[in-house]
């Protein structure tokens, strides 16, 4: 009797988790378009969209919510960047240090899609879905937050205490696939 099968075929998704970022939260309370403004005149970049993340120099800008954005920056960046980022936000906002409160994790590989398919409910293989979007959802009812840098690279951001297994299973999900290259 022969039996057929389905495997996924691709190149080996590669992922490890970032040395500890600044990660700071700049939440507005009005005024979006001027601290936008305020930010571009400061960091040569406007405050990203919904569902999007820009860069500005070695800071990554990624909104999180309506009027909430999260950037993440070098460790060493901290208390200069809280400064600047006091200014830009005024009256209209607060800028909060959340560095303990995510960790970073990073798929890279033609292929890091694949993992964002398996144990989760989001389509991540949507070409749509492209650099500069962002997106929250859920991987083996663990909460995530995924910001495509480029075609061969996302940022998962994910709760400390959640990291290590995460990367559990992805070394699960990984050893499941068949492979063109290690």
């Amino acid at each position: 009797m022969i039996m057929k099968a389905r495997a996924t075929v691709t190149d080996a998704p590669r992922f490890h988790l970032q040395p500890p970022q600044t990660l700071l939260r700049l939440e507005l309370w009005g005024a979006l378009a001027a601290v936008s403004a305020r930010f571009k005149a400061a960091f040569g970049v406007e405050l990203p969209a919904a569902s999007a993340a820009v860069s500005a120099g070695d800071l990554r800008v990624i909104w999180r919510e309506p009027a909430a954005f999260m950037i993440a920056a070098p460790f060493t960046a901290s208390q200069d960047l809280v400064a600047r980022l006091t200014e830009v936000a005024a009256n209209d906002g607060a800028v909060t240090d959340i560095s303990g409160a995510a960790a970073c994790c990073t798929l890279t590989g033609p292929d890091w899609r694949i993992l964002l398919t398996h144990g989760g409910v989001f389509d991540a293989e949507n070409p749509a879905f492209a650099p500069g979007c962002v997106a929250g959802t859920v991987v083996e009812h663990i909460n995530i937050r995924i910001d495509v840098v480029n075609e061969t690279q996302a940022d998962v951001y994910v709760a400390p205490s959640y990291a290590e297994d995460l990367l559990g299973y992805w070394e699960t999900v990984v050893g499941r696939l068949s492979v063109k290259s290690p």
